[in-house]
């Protein structure tokens, strides 16, 4: 059985299922793929995702700032200031005593889950670990991170993160139209059973080299790119 290492999740959704009309090809395709599979929304349009978070009191203004502005702007954040609030997160943690975290860019995506050595820290130690962590990307990143990251690789706000890959895929023509959420769970779970040591793009029916197929990837947090990360060493 493949291994993976400890995950961090920097979203969390709680997902408020409500339905929207599709009417394109790429969209309708998608819709065929999805057949039979929980297609539960946790937004029903982008501006409506940012209200939610700027009510959120847990964000700091320096969040709350950038989402104001990309309601100017249809959602759109740029990718500026979505930098700038995962480097505000790296800081944060250091100013806790912790060394940065790396940034574990693909495709300039900034990507969380990400693997963290907890060797030499105590249980208590850890514990205070996953809280600082928990405290920084609140604070600092998440909420700029999930309307940037959805705005950019789940448009149909899909609760369902393998849901909004496979769509993602879809949209980009990056699969064929009768690939469904069947046969790619079919081919990730070949791909966590292997104990050859093979790499993912030996495993799936879309490529792993083309840059769209790993945007999909990154902004919808697979799994799939977590051999490509550098291990966080927290204590050095």
């Amino acid at each position: 059985m493949r291994s993976i290492h400890k995950v961090l999740s920097i979203i969390t959704i709680i997902a408020s299922v409500v339905s929207l009309s599709s009417c394109s090809k790429n969209e309708a395709e998608s819709n065929n793929a999805m057949t039979g599979v929980d297609t539960g929304k946790f937004a029903s349009r982008m501006t409506d995702l940012i209200d939610s978070l700027l009510d959120d009191d847990q964000y700091d203004e320096s969040q709350k700032e950038v989402l104001r502005a990309a309601l100017q702007h249809d959602g759109e954040i740029p990718y500026a200031s979505y930098s700038a609030a995962w480097e505000s997160y790296r800081q944060c943690l250091a100013d806790k005593g912790y060394t940065k975290p790396p940034k574990n860019l693909t495709n300039g995506i900034y990507f969380a889950p990400t693997y963290v050595s907890t060797e030499g820290l105590t249980e208590i130690q850890n514990r205070k670990l996953d809280d600082d962590i928990d405290e920084c990307q609140d604070s600092r990143v998440y909420a700029v991170d999930l309307a940037y990251q959805t705005r950019l690789g789940n448009p149909e706000f899909y609760g369902d993160p393998e849901v909004a890959l496979v769509d993602c895929l879809h949209r980009k023509n990056l699969v064929l139209q009768n690939y469904t959420m069947n046969q790619y769970r079919k081919e990730y779970d070949s791909y966590m059973n292997d104990t050859s040591g093979g790499m993912p793009e030996d495993w799936f029916s879309f490529d792993f080299n083309d840059s769209a197929a790993l945007s999909c990837l990154a902004a919808n947090k697979s799994p799939l790119i977590q051999p490509q990360l550098e291990i966080w060493k927290p204590l050095g």
